[in-house]
């Protein structure tokens, strides 16, 4: 069920037949199967353009790309880079010289790694994975180096460059191991590449190819080996009862397990919406991101998510919105029958958007809730904490948007109303581009709740809402940390620190994050940025205005944790946990919360129940139970 992807980087029309198809292979799990698979791609797409040339007899291949190094994923790559390397070094003596480079680079930009070792085969790892055979070891945010061919043919320079069209970016995600990485391939040059033949840089419409190794899962993800130890108190999906226990005093620990991955699922999406700005390109553009896992268990990981037996509560169908159950159950149903073919017929189903993604995987969605748990946090500071610098007659009701698929999933819950179009229709009383209209906004009854909570209790100031939103506010607004002080220097990631109220917060970073998952304000009045903004102003020590040079601007988009939680908890700093302040006889303590914390001087009741509102007859799956 491993999968390993190839690149190829096709030379231009002048070149075809005078310069090989150029290839990058990502993981290498079994050597014998990739060898042959190359030969059949080669046999298949390319050898129609080199039947007068017989030196060329196949996908020069230059470089493999290693997610992490775990036996499954580079098992192959010692016996490849053997042969690769011998076979060409044999060869070298009779053919034309060919310079193997890595491109024209502007300023310090990428070594030349292929120029120092021509013929050979780099592996690239990250620095601290101790990958097989590797010799090239890349940090999170640099790009990997490809391979230029050029050759001279008479008083022109042939080229196959492949800086030329597309990049690939590393990002670092430390959880499954400690050095794992993902690729990021975009269908542009990278920043600091400069080449004549750059015809990438110019383009409407942008796509991103992620290859992430064992890190993202089309459904799911890898277990979290190398992160740090996980307490069953610290989960709440899986012990939703320890919640009532968290306060101000809790400790927050975003490297350990679950929490470990949600961090990197966040750095992964925002690193692949955060296109790097491109001098040449002018006008809109889209953009497309296609998710490529290092294995074939979607099938078996929908399915998982359909099990009694591993349902968490929170994650139950009944609390989610039936288009998220129906895209998933879609997803599934395809996945299924593409993997039950016969044996040599079978299908993969990947890749998968990213925006299908962020639907049927559940990580996506836990992130999603952390982000609505934020917002209800950011609310209630405002509502009850804040001291409001905005104008009361400027205050509107905050609702988050939501985007809308372009795919059309089911029309099971919405029969009835299909029913009334079609009668109207017949009868005359509507038009059929007043019927089409109102069926397409059939679809967006499918992301309403069934099931409406009203706002007591979940509105009202509580240690539970408050310390969800901290929570959820480190996981999205902080970068994943390296496992060890040196990991993070080599990797270039940022440091473990000793108290989590030392943690840098994003103010971007923040506001990107409830972007991607479409929870920001879309109307004209206090947008959550300017929550969030206000936010950023009121836990500052040093209140600096709001005139800043350029320098203190990037220093006002970081803020420490403990100032954050100093002005919506009202806690002070660098609180240890209560279990290191008190012997084991004594109880748990309050939080040493200020006097005038707006989390423990609200007067408001609440109740222990769950309000909820429940309409069966408007209700679309209970219409017609009672009449």
């Amino acid at each position: 069920d491993n999968i390993a992807y190839l690149i190829v980087s096709c030379p231009p029309r002048e070149a075809v037949g005078k310069l090989p198809v150029l290839g990058v292979l990502v993981d290498c799990g079994e050597d014998a199967i990739v060898k042959a698979h190359l030969e059949g791609i080669y046999k298949k797409y390319y050898a129609c353009f080199y039947t007068q040339n017989k030196d060329i007899e196949g996908i020069e291949l230059h470089a493999i790309l290693c997610t992490h190094r775990h036996h499954d994923h580079t098992a192959g790559v010692g016996a490849l880079v053997k042969e690769l390397t011998m076979k060409r070094n044999g060869e070298s003596k009779a053919k034309k010289p060919i310079l193997v480079n890595a491109g024209r680079s502007g300023g310090d930009g990428q070594p030349k790694l292929y120029e120092e070792n021509p013929g050979n085969v780099i592996v690239v790892g990250g620095a601290v994975e101790q990958v097989p055979y590797c010799n090239l070891y890349v940090q999170n945010g640099c790009f990997v180096p490809l391979p230029c061919l050029s050759l001279r043919n008479g008083d022109t320079t042939l080229e196959n460059d492949m800086n030329a069209t597309i990049s690939i970016e590393v990002i670092g995600v430390p959880s499954h191991t400690r050095g794992s990485v993902v690729f990021a391939l975009r269908s542009r040059p990278a920043p600091d590449i400069v080449s004549s033949s750059a015809v990438g840089a110019n383009v409407s419409h942008s796509q991103t190819h992620l290859f992430t190794g064992d890190a993202i899962f089309t459904g799911g993800a890898g277990a979290p080996f190398e992160a740090d130890l996980e307490r069953s108190r610290d989960n709440f999906l899986k012990n939703p009862k320890k919640l009532k226990s968290k306060n101000g005093n809790s400790l927050i620990r975003p490297q350990a397990g679950s929490l470990s991955t949600e961090r990197c699922f966040a750095e992964v999406l925002l690193r692949a919406s955060d296109q790097y700005p491109s001098e040449s390109s002018s006008g809109s553009s889209t953009q497309t991101t296609l998710l490529y896992p290092g294995h074939e268990y979607t099938t078996d990981l929908l399915m998982r998510q359909f099990d009694q037996k591993t349902i968490t509560q929170d994650g139950h169908w009944v609390r989610m919105a039936p288009s998220t159950f129906f895209e998933t159950a879609s997803h599934y149903l395809t996945s299924a029958h593409r993997r039950a073919l016969p044996q040599g017929q079978k299908l993969l189903t990947i890749p998968t958007p990213l925006d299908k993604e962020m639907i049927v995987n559940p990580n996506f969605r836990t992130l999603k809730r952390r982000g609505e748990h934020l917002v209800n946090a950011l609310l209630l500071w405002y509502e009850f904490g804040a001291e409001n610098r905005v104008p009361a007659e400027n205050r509107s009701m905050f609702t988050p948007t939501n985007k809308r698929r372009k795919d059309s999933i089911f029309t099971t819950v919405y029969s009835n109303d299909l029913n009334t179009i079609l009668q109207d229709l017949r009868s005359g009383k509507i038009d059929p581009v007043s019927a089409a209209d109102q069926i397409e906004a059939l679809e967006s009854k499918l992301d309403e709740n069934l099931i409406a909570r009203r706002p007591i209790p979940s509105t009202l100031p509580s240690h539970k809402n408050v310390y969800l939103g901290i929570l959820a506010m480190t996981v999205l607004g902080s970068a994943p940390a390296a496992v060890t002080l040196s990991d993070a220097n080599i990797m270039n990631m940022a440091a473990p620190v000793e108290s989590t109220d030392e943690i840098l917060i994003s103010k971007s970073r923040l506001i990107s994050a409830l972007r991607q998952f479409g929870l920001l304000s879309g109307g004209g009045s206090v947008h959550l940025e300017d929550i969030i903004a206000l936010l950023w102003d009121e836990s500052r020590l040093d209140n600096k205005s709001k005139e800043h040079d350029v320098e203190s601007s990037i220093d006002n988009d970081l803020i420490e944790l403990g100032l954050l939680k100093l002005s919506m908890f009202g806690v002070a700093l660098n609180q240890p946990p209560w279990f290191s302040k008190y012997c084991v006889p004594c109880i748990q303590p309050k939080p040493d919360y200020d006097e005038n914390s707006w989390v423990t001087t609200c007067k408001l009741k609440r109740t222990n129940g769950e309000l909820q509102k429940h309409d069966p007859k408007t209700c679309l799956l209970c219409q017609g139970v009672v009449s």
